[in-house]
């Protein structure tokens, strides 16, 4: 025989790949972080994680070792952890807590295993890719939500105004570094595009809180960068949003009718009412923060309410209840919920972050590594200032941070070696 097969020989077949347990945990990865930012895939969030848990504890009995990564920050984070859970037992509601604790083991679980599991290149950039693909629709439906009485009715795919806010300050300046510090012409537009989109979105909500956070990340830009169209960037903004607010208290607080058109443009709230209603608010945290020092009330949102909602409260003209609402600030809240510990804790774990993702941006040469570092860096900055108004780090927004943080120190330049 010319060629072909020898006698005997059985033909060649294709071959498959069948998936192992590690790309079935990816899978399962991908399709609880594709649902995050959607809350009509409340279902396959839920029910997605119940199967990455199963999946995990299968590969840790299989290998017989855990999956934990080591990063930077592993030190504050398990002292941010295990002082919230030994708080547990002191608090006002420990069934409540214990599972508000649950949450926040949920938030860590998830950082590590996107660590392990999407440390491969190409899995690193698809989560880099959904993360910033995912901002874009979430930016478009709400424009596309806007109402000029009712600015709040803004919510997109999120359960309120409030998430909605958060999540862009959250997601937008990822896009926005890309803008900067992509090589790529397409990454830099695609990420200039999304980044517009993103704040044209947050404009409109009339939220002062996130325009504060978006003013304080331009900035974040500017300092990072050390560039002049960073900081003419931020210089601008800055302006434009000073000579707003000019015009917002001419025509609303001086009535100067000549400039109630213009203003009726501009997305800025003017009413005192809910400042007024935050002091009063941070006001009696305070004092309910030294009553409970140590050990806080109780882990959880939800808590304040729990302690407080039937106690009695005179509320005098112009103002309103405070003992429903909250802490709206995340400082007043760990103090008050788990301690001046907790906070000091949680304050150490912060600043953690934000140094060695910053350092790791000014040492990373990779233009994608750089991107990804600048933009989670600016994000964590201007988070915190976020959540200084609201105290938002709950849920599924409080997991897309860590997904985040997860995706940055991924692109942290290694360590050098001790010789």
């Amino acid at each position: 025989m010319s060629g072909g097969e020898a006698v005997g020989e059985k033909p060649a077949r294709w071959t498959v790949r069948w998936p192992d347990l590690d790309d079935l945990i990816r899978v399962a990865l991908y399709a609880f972080i594709c649902s995050l930012p959607f809350t009509a895939l409340l279902v396959v969030e839920r029910n997605g994680f119940i199967v990455l848990l199963i999946l995990l504890a299968w590969w840790c009995a299989g290998r017989r070792r855990v999956f934990l990564v080591r990063t930077p920050f592993d030190r504050p984070i398990a002292a941010f952890v295990l002082w919230v859970g030994l708080t547990i037992p002191f608090a006002t509601f420990p069934v409540y807590s214990l599972k508000e604790y649950g949450k926040l083991l949920q938030q860590v679980l998830v950082f590590y295993a996107v660590l392990h599991f999407f440390r491969e290149g190409e899995h690193r950039r698809y989560l880099l890719a959904w993360l910033l693909a995912a901002l874009a629709p979430v930016s478009a439906y709400g424009i596309a939500e806007f109402n000029p009485t009712d600015p709040q009715a803004m919510r997109s795919f999120l359960p309120a105004e409030v998430w909605l806010t958060t999540y862009l300050v959250m997601f937008l300046p990822v896009g926005l570094a890309l803008a900067f510090e992509a090589r790529s012409r397409w990454l830099r537009l695609s990420g200039g595009s999304v980044a517009a989109l993103s704040a044209c979105c947050l404009l409109l909500t009339h939220s002062r809180a996130g325009l504060v956070a978006l003013l304080c990340e331009l900035w974040a830009f500017g300092w990072l960068l050390r560039r002049r169209s960073a900081w003419l960037m931020a210089g601008s903004a800055t302006a434009a949003v000073v000579l707003a607010l000019a015009i917002v208290l001419a025509a609303d607080w001086a009535g100067i009718r000549s400039l109630e058109r213009i203003r009726s443009s501009i997305p800025i709230r003017s009413t005192p009412s809910s400042v007024i209603h935050r002091f009063d608010i941070w006001v009696f945290s305070l004092q309910e923060i030294a009553e409970h020092p140590l050990v806080g009330i109780g882990y959880g949102k939800d808590n304040f309410k729990l302690v407080y909602a039937d106690q009695p409260e005179t509320v005098e003209p112009g103002h309103a209840p405070v003992r429903m609402h909250g802490t709206h600030n995340i400082l007043l809240y760990l103090a008050l919920h788990v301690g001046l510990p907790g906070l000091l804790l949680f304050l150490w774990l912060i600043g953690s972050i934000f140094r060695h993702l910053t350092a790791g941006f000014r040492s990373a040469e990779a233009s994608v590594d750089r991107s990804v570092l600048l933009g989670a860096s600016v994000a964590t900055a201007g988070l915190m200032v976020r959540l200084l108004f609201d105290q938002m780090f709950v849920g599924t927004l409080a997991i897309l941070y860590w997904v985040l943080l997860a995706a940055a120190v991924l692109h942290l330049p290694p360590r050098p070696s001790a010789t």
